[in-house]
């Protein structure tokens, strides 16, 4: 009798933690999109969850506070007459809260452009089929690759040496002159330098490695909301990128 009551039970708690999984499965997706992408959108396809890309918003914000913290602390300005941390002044606060703001709102911008771009370009190609708000939402986890990005960039700022600014006293320059000498400066100090050099080649406005893989991951989503053949979904891809690159030029972000 007992046995049958534990079997009993094992077959009702069965269902709740599958159900429990489902709820928590998208707190894994953003790391699977990086590691295992083609899995991962098959997955997402199946299960959309808007809570991914709220996920995703939150981790691309604290990393990127980890970029401009790591940026900061290099910097040394010249306060009373005191060489002090950038991190340590009373301009920082309002910095960082500036900067992420300003992060928060180019992330969804760049987010709905490249989801809407690549959406029409899928239509032109005749494919007809999905939501858009669900293609939406598989586009988002594909930005997980800016989190990458970040957490690289503070690696690469981490082997930086400290530049100090004997004749600044504010950051970021606002002159013409304090951003001639802030620029001079950190050529001095870091153009030589190949992590500040990989940095600038990770960072670039228009095009780099991450756009690169931000298309690859495109054909996986294309392929994965549509079920597409993998050439077409190269086509579309690529055509959408070279729109969102013309869009960039043109709109400035």
């Amino acid at each position: 009798m007992t046995k049958l009551t534990n079997n009993k039970k094992q077959q009702e708690e069965a269902p709740a933690k599958l159900t429990e999984h489902k709820k928590t499965e998208f707190l894994a997706f953003p790391l699977k999109v990086i590691i295992s992408p083609f899995k991962a959108f098959n997955e997402i396809a199946q299960n959309f969850d808007v809570k991914g890309i709220v996920l995703i918003v939150g981790l691309v914000l604290l990393t990127t506070a980890g970029v401009y913290y790591a940026y900061s602390s290099k910097v040394f300005l010249s306060i009373d007459g005191m060489p002090t941390s950038f991190v340590s002044s009373n301009m920082f606060s309002s910095f960082i809260v500036s900067v992420l703001t300003q992060s928060v709102l180019l992330f969804v911008l760049n987010w709905l452009i490249y989801a809407g771009v690549l959406f029409l370009v899928m239509r032109v190609f005749g494919q007809k089929g999905g939501s858009w708000r669900s293609f939406f939402i598989l586009v988002g986890y594909a930005f997980s690759i800016m989190i990458v990005q970040s957490v690289v960039s503070v690696l690469l700022i981490a082997t930086l040496p400290e530049i100090r600014f004997s004749n600044l006293s504010t950051w970021p320059p606002s002159t013409q002159d304090e951003i001639a000498i802030a620029n001079t400066g950190i050529q001095e100090m870091w153009g030589q330098i190949p992590a500040y050099q990989a940095l600038a080649y990770l960072n670039f406005p228009y095009v780099n490695i991450v756009d690169i893989w931000l298309v690859i991951l495109s054909v996986i989503v294309v392929h994965s909301f549509s079920e597409i053949t993998w050439g077409k979904a190269v086509a579309i891809s690529i055509a959408a990128f070279a729109m969102r690159f013309f869009l960039k030029i043109f709109l400035g972000f």
